[in-house]
């Protein structure tokens, strides 16, 4: 799949589109928007720009109609992944509603569309071998990078925090006598997450050796070879300490986040309590980090209350 554009390149959509995505940029930027969504909604846009120049479309927002639109989600579809064109359908959808709000266009071309179906295909979860496999690769390495990698990973197991949301912890949101970290999610909102007693040694062994690095002044947790340590240096840390695990596939730090919830929902979790935890607020985000393993939760509670055993255990 190719790569998407660079935040540079978004600026560089032409004509009235172009201003007007400038324009929605500094509107998600003074709400808060990660930076990772407005690039994501900025490719949509672009996109969108780009298909309507190349068929000859208008390319003025105020003459830009449901058809056109459409034809751009059906390009999307014909060359990418349904995903990918949802993907886009989002952005676009969020662009226009805001081109609305602000007077800019009298009708939201995009207003009784629906988004394109996406088919089941529920992603992939580590399981508690993979996950021990894991720790144990990083719990070899006696450095200041596998102190560092253990706790990183027991963060990502124990918590279900996004990627962001870990890689953005300060040495201040730490607090290793009560177990709990303060995070920050979407919407730069905080939420305080708990931590066991395995991870809280896992971040004071890795505090202890932090302290004696050249940067250990930085007031972020985590530090790399050069200093801050970056998103991708937080995605190669994930991948690479997989690869020594030896786990088929490429390791990603989402994974953590949809293995959290299979093992919290299959320990008992309430709901409304997960969704506290790692910061959602609908319940449509549960089914949908669940579904990978929804079936295996079934077997077990099927197991644990079946009938006949039960009678017997009556007699």
């Amino acid at each position: 799949m190719r790569a998407a554009p660079t935040d540079t390149a978004h600026s560089t959509v032409p004509g009235e589109l172009g201003e007007l995505l400038a324009s929605w940029r500094r509107h998600l930027r003074a709400q808060r928007i990660s930076p990772a969504t407005i690039s994501t909604y900025s490719t949509a846009v672009g996109q969108l720009a780009g298909f309507l120049a190349r068929q000859g479309m208008p390319s003025s927002a105020a003459d830009v109609r449901r058809e056109h639109v459409e034809a751009f989600i059906t390009d999307i579809l014909e060359h990418w992944k349904p995903a990918t064109a949802h993907n886009r359908y989002r952005g676009c959808h969020a662009f226009f509603r805001w081109l609305q709000e602000e007077g800019e266009v009298r009708d939201n071309p995009m207003e009784r569309m629906k988004p394109p179906r996406l088919p089941e295909e529920p992603p992939p979860v580590l399981r508690a071998a993979e996950l021990r496999a894991l720790l144990a690769a990083s719990e070899r390495d006696k450095t200041f990078a596998g102190r560092r990698d253990e706790a990183v990973l027991r963060i990502f197991m124990d918590t279900g925090a996004r990627r962001g949301e870990v890689l953005g912890l300060g040495v201040a949101d730490v607090d290793l006598e009560e177990g709990l970290l303060r995070v920050t999610g979407k919407g730069s909102r905080t939420r305080i997450v708990p931590i066991g007693a395995q991870t809280v040694r896992a971040l004071d062994r890795y505090l202890r050796t932090r302290a004696k690095h050249p940067r250990a002044d930085l007031a972020t947790l985590w530090i790399g070879k050069k200093g801050r340590l970056t998103e991708s240096g937080l995605a190669e840390l994930v991948r690479d300490r997989g690869l020594q695990a030896g786990i088929p596939g490429r390791v990603h730090p989402h994974m953590f986040r949809h293995a959290y919830a299979h093992m919290m929902l299959a320990a008992g979790m309430q709901e409304t309590d997960l969704m506290a935890v790692v910061g959602w607020r609908s319940r449509d985000m549960v089914a949908r980090y669940a579904a990978s393993t929804r079936a295996d939760r079934a077997i077990a509670a099927a197991r644990a209350l079946s009938p006949v055993d039960r009678m017997a255990n009556d007699r």
